[in-house]
């Protein structure tokens, strides 16, 4: 039986920061980028935000992230980052995703 408390049952927490999260969802396909009205009233900022995100992917060739089902949820200290320092913080969540990835399957 399904937990009613759990807003969305096929999202699974990859990795976890203070600026952002990465979820792998099920039965899914492509890049979702979550970014609060909450955190950032203007659309302007958000899509800023976004922008960001999907040129450091396609920058660092994590091709996966398209054609798998990703969502990543991005908090406010996100904005504060400079360029070179969200490259950085992303690197090392695929990084850590993928030794994960790795210790599971043994390989």
């Amino acid at each position: 039986m399904p937990n009613p408390k759990k807003k969305n049952q096929e999202l699974h927490r990859l990795y976890s920061c203070k600026h952002f999260r990465i979820f792998k969802k099920i039965n899914s396909c492509g890049l979702e980028i979550s970014i609060s009205k909450k955190y950032f009233k203007l659309a302007v900022d958000r899509n800023f935000i976004k922008r960001r995100v999907k040129e450091i992917i396609r920058q660092n060739n994590y091709d996966f992230f398209n054609k798998d089902g990703f969502v990543f949820s991005v908090f406010r200290p996100f904005a504060e980052l400079s360029y070179q320092q969200a490259d950085k913080e992303v690197c090392i969540a695929v990084n850590s995703i993928f030794e994960d990835f790795k210790k599971t399957n043994g390989n």
